[in-house]
């Protein structure tokens, strides 16, 4: 406390987590441990994160808190970084031509190593890394991250069935000159240091990288602050349509879904009002015994899905491309800076849909709200 005094009279500043968590968002970089979702050090604190999310949920009132189930929001808490890379390989290896003669088609032979082991808790995969090897996506040993983005260092095996994030610099590069929009004529000088974006260059990067991961910032056209947690959609032709013709256009608005758990928890509420009653008119010591849950019994929380999580893609009307780690307003640029991660798979899949004026847009929607906002996406390098 000698020190600390004289220090902060002296003009230091202090500056805890929150202003840590700041400070790499405002330089556009990844915070430990929680922007790391393909090490242990991060799956664990997502996982801590998620429960204490869950717990602060679970104090509000059923009123007073927002129903995610109508909301169309499965994972509110968490991103599931494995299941949407899963159904993102899926969903183009069924629209490739001739994808069911070979099913090998974006797989990777796999490398002897580690494997991965499933954690049940929030939803996520624990991801054990393999043996390095040179590839685009940097190795994780046990907590210890490295962070050197150097093509020529180590990087763990991408196999078709492990989540990585994409660090090879050269590809990072490449995937953001596709992710900036312009005309041909400033596209131009640019083609001789990148390939142009072609359906053999997405597959020849899909083949390797499956299931990977990228990196990247989000910087919101007008009104809207974005938050953790936020949903990166694909924006439909029609919402592109409607924005070049309407520049004042802030997006779509997501349709209410049904709640079919609704049932579920009127009934068990029902059962737990019949219980009581029994208590009740029993005995002490019998209705102790009368009283005691059954095993196997799972609670319902109203406004939250239960249960394996559906096809995380095609649950909205807009298709799901990834989750925002860090957001906020940002007062030195003036409006709404998320950054998080995509999936390289849908990534690439909407570039090669989008025309060159309007490549790069996305739509994004926090968990508590129904509107859709535009958001122009780029690759950090």
């Amino acid at each position: 406390m000698a020190f600390w005094i004289p220090f902060i009279f002296r003009g230091a500043r202090v500056g805890g987590l929150k202003e840590a968590t700041v400070h790499s968002q405002y330089r556009r970089s990844p915070n430990i441990p929680g922007d790391f979702p393909d090490c242990l050090a991060g799956v664990r604190f997502a996982e801590e994160q998620s429960k204490d999310l869950l717990e602060k949920y679970k104090r509000r009132p059923p009123a007073k808190r927002p129903n995610y189930v109508k909301l169309g929001t499965l994972a509110p808490f968490c991103c599931p970084w494995e299941q949407l890379t899963g159904d993102w390989e899926s969903r183009v290896r069924a629209s490739m031509p001739g994808a069911q003669d070979d099913p090998r088609r974006l797989e990777v032979p796999s490398v002897p190593g580690e494997t991965c082991q499933p954690s049940n808790e929030a939803g996520i995969s624990e991801n054990q890394p393999t043996k390095p090897e040179v590839t685009g996506c940097e190795a994780h040993t046990g907590t210890e991250v490295v962070l050197g983005q150097g093509a020529s260092e180590n990087h763990a095996a991408a196999t078709g069935s492990q989540l990585c994030v994409l660090r090879n610099r050269k590809l990072l590069r490449q995937l953001s000159a596709w992710c900036g929009p312009g005309s041909e004529a400033r596209r131009a000088p640019c083609r001789g240091q990148q390939e142009e974006l072609t359906r053999k260059a997405c597959l020849s990067i899909l083949d390797e990288f499956p299931r990977a991961l990228v990196w990247v910032s989000l910087s919101l056209l007008r009104k809207g602050s974005p938050e953790p947690q936020t949903m990166i959609c694909v924006p439909s032709e029609e919402d592109l349509l409607q924005l070049s013709q309407d520049q004042g256009y802030h997006g779509p608005r997501e349709s209410k879904h049904s709640d079919p758990f609704k049932s579920l928890i009127l009934k068990q509420k029902e059962k737990k009002k019949m219980e009581k009653r029994r208590n009740r008119e029993l005995t002490a010591p019998e209705g102790l015994a009368a009283g005691a849950p059954t095993a196997g019994q799972k609670a319902l929380t109203k406004g939250l899905w239960s249960g394996p999580l559906p096809g995380l893609t095609s649950h909205c009307s807009r298709l799901l491309l990834g989750f925002v780690t860090q957001g906020d307003f940002s007062m030195s640029v003036g409006c709404g800076e998320a950054l998080g991660f995509v999936s390289v798979t849908g990534l690439l899949e909407m570039l090669s849909s989008q025309s060159a004026a309007t490549r790069g847009l996305v739509l994004l929607r926090p968990p508590a709200s129904l509107q859709y906002r535009f958001a122009r996406l780029a690759i950090e390098v």
